[in-house]
């Protein structure tokens, strides 16, 4: 039920939120970006973007073949779609399709939960990691701006520093045998629940396969890391497509500002990013282009994106499904059959 209430409350606010941006930027003003906007680009930007999930499955697939898994490309490119989906429409938009991502890989390749989790983890690391980084060279754009307020920039600073911060303490006690996760677990006391009190060694047994990981597999680390150097320069050509087609050829600067915006309005506990992501461009744009209705229709794009994406995701998630249902009538089948024979 709390969960619920929380879900709605972030809902509320999300649509609120759009609905403040949309009425300052006015509908006019959008519904004029979108009648001139440019076919050609636009139908780019929708290929790059779609290439985009790519470099993010080979990482995956990377990780596990460090662990002795081998599971074919087409398969990691489904699952990560589809833990996307997931995400996508929960308020923990980078992290919430990862359990389902952990349970296809064991349904379909017999990949134990411990390894499937310890990978994703180490996936999501990367990947927050190369974040930490790109917000590192948008930081350094940000403050030679001018134009942006300094309390902006000393809190975007603050951000940056413990983003670092917080990946170098994991990775540092990650390979030191003193796990993250567990640690956290016993500090607060949630051994006591009778329900959880053996959980935490099986937190353990996932920290000891990351450790392995990060210590033994230097290659296979550096490897999958490379990849969303990929992965970014796929982003960047995305965006500046993205802006083309509303006719704007964006700087250098201009994409990556905008782009650390996006990453940091998939934080916000607000399903899909509802009304953040609207807020960050429109404010953006307003700043550097004096033009807030431009980053408001730039979102609404981000976002149709975003949702065709999801829609593949589900449509992955309910054959997934579906197949699963009919291997357990196989089973029942068979089952029935020999008690007949």
């Amino acid at each position: 039920m709390g969960k619920k209430v929380n879900l709605v409350i972030s809902l509320v606010v999300g649509i609120a939120i759009f609905g403040i941006f949309l009425y300052k930027v006015g509908f006019y003003s959008v519904g004029e970006i979108f009648s001139n906007i440019n076919l050609k680009y636009l139908s780019l930007y929708f290929l790059v973007t779609t290439v985009a999930f790519f470099p993010t499955a080979w990482r995956w697939k990377i990780i596990l073949k460090a662990y002795k898994k081998k599971i074919s490309f087409i398969d990691m490119l489904r699952y990560t779609i589809a833990g996307y989906a997931v995400s996508y429409i929960t308020p923990s938009v980078r992290v919430g399709g990862e359990p389902l991502r952990a349970y296809m890989i064991k349904k379909e390749h017999n990949v134990d939960l411990k390894t499937g989790s310890s990978s994703i983890i180490i996936d999501k690391f990367i990947e927050f990691a190369g974040t930490a980084v790109f917000g590192l060279i948008g930081l350094i754009l940000f403050l030679a701006l001018p134009q942006i307020p300094t309390s902006y920039k000393i809190i975007f600073g603050i951000l940056v520093v413990l983003a670092f911060s917080i990946l170098f303490l994991f990775y540092y006690r990650t390979i030191t045998s003193n796990g993250s996760f567990s640690s956290l677990f016993l500090s607060l006391r949630l051994h006591k629940i009778s329900k959880l009190k053996y959980f935490v060694s099986v937190l353990k047994d996932v920290e000891k396969k990351m450790e392995k990981f990060f210590l033994k597999n230097k290659k296979e680390f550096l490897l999958s890391s490379s990849t969303y150097l990929i992965y970014g320069v796929l982003v960047f050509f995305e965006f500046k497509l993205l802006l083309l087609s509303f006719g704007i050829d964006g700087s250098f600067s201009t994409i990556v500002l905008a782009l650390n915006l996006w990453g940091l309005a998939n934080f916000f506990p607000v399903p899909a990013a509802l009304g953040v992501l609207e807020a960050g461009q429109t404010g953006l744009f307003s700043l550097i282009k004096g033009a807030g209705s431009i980053g408001f229709a730039l979102s609404l794009l981000i976002r149709a994106r975003a949702l065709l994406f999801v829609a593949i995701g589900f449509t992955i998630i309910s054959y997934f499904g579906g197949k699963q249902f009919d291997n357990k009538e196989k089973k029942i089948f068979k089952k029935s059959f020999f008690r007949l024979k």
